[in-house]
């Protein structure tokens, strides 16, 4: 059997073949029109498979999405990316040389994709580098000033934020003294906690207005899924997809947890996770730059944050970073 994408599906109009679930289910029958309904349906799936598949439809499929095949997939480094083939926004107020911000954000989009595919233990691996050269190109660079805003990637937000998560989140873990292993862990955690947005798109923002509040929260149980079932990574990594939209007074998902009945990982990646969507203007509160952002941190408090974590953060950072969002990016 073989695992098919929500990416594939997408470029037929009448199914060419069976879908199954991993346990032999069938979810759907081939000559079956893919109707937007459908297609949103599959998506609540883990795994899709195809018992038979075509090389010629696969040849003509690839061809027509414009897919990478196996070979373009996994072969692949840090070294061997050359910046010029890939076009993006930067950071021009940034520590990280533009080149390495072109590289790194090419990486880490390489490595979704080996994700997407299904090459699990090929992305898994990746990551493990992209730590050590997120560690080595970004985290000493904050001790230059403290300006967080230098810190961040700029750009696309599905690429950017899981990247600004992870390394803000680095930051707090080695603030609190956690060791390396356990620093390791949090920025892993912080590359994967909106994984479970793979599966239905939420990335891209017109395919968030199709999802009802429901679809919408679904995506850290997902996430956990994926991390625990699919990549078998540990539970500690796992929670932080399923808790980083809790908050400490209880009033976040999936679970309404509270307090310390959220993980330390979690109580890390979320205060990570709404200081870069602030950024982004991903939020109800409209900020212009950095100072105006740890403001807003501030005013919100512990209702959503631990006290901890908060102001951990907080002193990372200068609280005079005034410069402009709109005028850092080239």
């Amino acid at each position: 059997m073989r695992i098919v994408t929500n990416k594939e599906l997408s470029g037929y109009k009448v199914l060419p073949f069976d879908l199954y679930t991993e346990n032999k289910g069938k979810i759907l029958e081939a000559g079956e029109v893919l109707t937007p309904g459908k297609l949103i349906m599959l998506k609540n799936y883990i795994k899709i498979y195809t018992e038979e598949f075509n090389s010629e439809d696969n040849s003509n499929n690839s061809e027509n999405n414009n897919e990478d095949t196996p070979s373009q997939l996994l072969n692949f480094s840090y070294e061997s990316i050359d910046p010029s083939d890939f076009e993006t926004v930067i950071n021009k107020e940034g520590y990280v040389k533009t080149e390495t911000q072109v590289k790194i954000k090419y990486f880490y989009k390489r490595i979704l994709d080996l994700l997407v595919q299904g090459y699990y233990e090929e992305g898994l691996l990746k990551l493990n580098t992209l730590i050590g050269i997120l560690k080595t190109e970004v985290f000493k660079q904050i001790s230059k000033s403290g300006k967080g805003s230098k810190i961040r990637f700029l750009g696309e937000y599905e690429i950017c934020h899981p990247l600004n998560v992870a390394i803000v989140s680095g930051l707090i873990a080695k603030k609190l003294d956690y060791s390396a292993l356990s620093v390791d862990q949090v920025i892993l955690a912080g590359l994967l906690h909106d994984i479970g947005k793979l599966k239905i798109d939420l990335a891209d923002s017109q395919a968030l207005l199709t999802m009802n509040e429901e679809e919408v929260k679904a995506h850290p149980i997902i996430g956990y899924r994926m991390i625990r079932e699919e990549f078998e990574l540990p539970e500690e990594i796992a929670k932080v997809a399923l808790e980083h939209h809790e908050n400490n007074d209880g009033s976040g998902y999936p679970q309404g947890l509270s307090s310390d009945y959220i993980s330390e990982y979690s109580q890390i990646i979320n205060v990570a996770n709404y200081y870069d969507n602030l950024a982004f203007n991903r939020t109800h509160v409209l900020v212009m730059n950095n100072k105006e952002a740890l403001r807003t941190m501030l005013e919100v408090g512990t209702k959503r944050f631990s006290a901890r974590m908060l102001y951990t953060f907080i002193h990372m950072f200068n609280y005079d970073d005034s410069k402009s969002f709109n005028d850092m990016v080239v």
